[in-house]
């Protein structure tokens, strides 16, 4: 499962590619090269990241929305999502794959035993039984490093699926919220529509009375069927839209779509900007730049293994064994006397492979520079990432202002207008063309909140979370030393 403290870092070049992002893109060469020499083993600079493997932590970061029903959807999509479920069988598998490599750190000890029976074709008695019995036990040296070299592959292989698995867990929470405000945002709109239908019913009936009463032309009562045909239509696709928001958020809970969700929430106003740290915290943060320096790592720890090939192979090997065989009989079987220690030293060279070594570690190479490009751009995406989702959330906070400037405006020329078309002072699409701007003003006013909160989440998911959490880490032990001791 997910450790409690995940650990991360980023190099000095990386920093200094970050830092520089803004001004020049991409990153420089020499930057790279400066990652390149930091990356081949463990950086000295490892934080403790705030993944911990508890849900509590994720829906924490929900409850500035204040939203109970919200906190109860998020909660639920960790614990049911089945892309979620899937996610957590390739941490599982990880796990795996790193306790068999480490299992190379201990002796191995087999035993056997079995029976025989034989006799000549010609005179067929199965009177020879044969008694078999051995323990062998066997020992690798890692000489050449190799070893050591893999487990440092497996475990920073591990981490970064478990970095993949909690920026899983985040996005689909961020999923679940933006689906519930969604629907908030269809249910206001679907208000709105319904509010707009009754305005034109009750319009429909005074344009009636006065086309009845011969003091309007048939032109208007025509215009205001339609006007009020259009309002039907409105919220018959409000309704349609309404529902596929339901279901998208039912999908995102893991539950089938059925359209049977009540939602009782409010948009409620976004809250501030999630706190900003350095440069340098705030790309920590991130569980897809942690997976990215894992796989980084790990692809380095492969190529130090292809760049042994060519050298001649020492292997040691420390053995124990027994070998026991009677025959008739199972007395001595499991004598001991004939117990042996043995201790074997051998040096291998491929002479010629056809060049499939040297392909092998071109490979790697190409491997190697490919992970490191790919980091540095991570790194680039990610800093551009938040940049915009700052600019888009500040964008839509001053948006916001105007709007409902606009709107409230246009609410009160619709006050005016009714009461003048009640009157007889104003005409019908006159009446129309206000009320169609002011009912477009609270809309897109709706709109614009719905769209706020979810910048929100945007941009709380392009930090990370909360990067202020990010504390020093006391150990600077490798990944390789570290899994020893788990």
């Amino acid at each position: 499962m997910i450790k409690n403290n995940m650990t991360r870092g980023v190099s000095v070049g990386a920093l200094a590619a970050l830092l520089s992002a803004c001004g020049h893109l991409p990153i420089a060469q020499p930057a790279f090269e400066a990652m390149s020499e930091k990356r081949a083993g463990m950086p000295a600079d490892w934080t403790v990241a705030p993944m911990t493997g508890d849900s509590a932590a994720i829906i924490a970061d929900y409850g500035v929305f204040n939203d109970a029903q919200l906190i109860a959807y998020v909660q639920e999509a960790l614990e049911n999502n089945r892309s979620l479920r899937a996610a957590i069988e390739n941490v599982r598998a990880a796990e795996g794959n790193l306790k068999q490599t480490r299992s190379g750190l201990w002796p191995s000890l087999r035993a056997s035993l079995g029976a025989s029976s034989s006799t000549p074709v010609e005179d067929f008695q199965l009177d020879d039984e044969t008694y078999s019995f051995s323990l062998v036990g066997a020992y690798d040296v890692d000489i050449m490093g190799d070893l050591n070299a893999s487990i440092q592959a497996s475990s920073a292989g591990l981490r970064s699926t478990q970095a993949t698995y909690e920026q899983a867990r985040r996005q689909i929470a961020a999923t679940v919220a933006r689906a519930y405000f969604a629907v908030i945002e269809q249910q206001l709109q679907l208000d709105l529509d319904r509010r707009s239908f009754e305005r034109q019913t009750a319009t429909f009936r005074i344009t009636q009375t006065r086309f009845d009463a011969g003091s309007v032309a048939r032109d208007e009562l025509v215009l205001g069927q339609s006007d009020l045909a259009n309002a039907e239509d409105a919220i018959f696709a409000s309704e349609a839209s309404l529902r596929s928001a339901v279901r998208a958020l039912e999908i995102s809970l893991g539950r089938f779509p059925q359209n049977k969700l009540a939602i009782t929430g409010t948009l409620p106003e976004p809250p501030a900007l999630p706190p900003l740290g350095l440069p340098e915290l705030t790309i920590r943060s991130r569980p897809d730049v942690v997976a990215a320096e894992l796989n980084m790592i790990q692809t380095f720890a492969q190529n130090r293994i292809q760049r042994l090939r060519p050298w001649p192979q020492l292997t040691s090997d420390l053995s124990l064994g027994l070998q026991n065989t009677t025959l008739n009989t199972t007395d001595d079987l499991f004598d001991f006397d004939g117990l042996a220690f043995s201790i074997g030293v051998a040096l291998a060279q491929t002479i010629f492979d056809g060049g499939a070594i040297s392909g092998a570690i071109e490979a790697s190479d190409a491997g190697k520079r490919r992970a490191l490009e790919t980091y540095g751009q991570t790194i680039i995406d990610a800093y551009g990432q938040i940049v915009n989702a700052i600019d888009q959330f500040n964008t839509l906070q001053s948006r916001n202002t105007a709007l409902t400037r606009a709107s409230e405006a246009a609410a009160e020329t619709l006050r005016l207008g009714d009461l003048r078309y009640n009157e007889g002072s104003e005409s019908l699409l006159n009446l129309f063309q206000v009320r169609s701007r002011a009912e477009n003003a609270e809309s897109a006013l709706i709109t614009n909140k719905r769209a706020r909160l979810e910048q929100w989440i945007t941009l709380h998911t392009a930090l990370g979370g909360n990067p202020t959490q990010s504390q020093p880490l006391a150990s600077q032990a490798t990944l390789a030393d570290k899994g020893k001791h788990e």
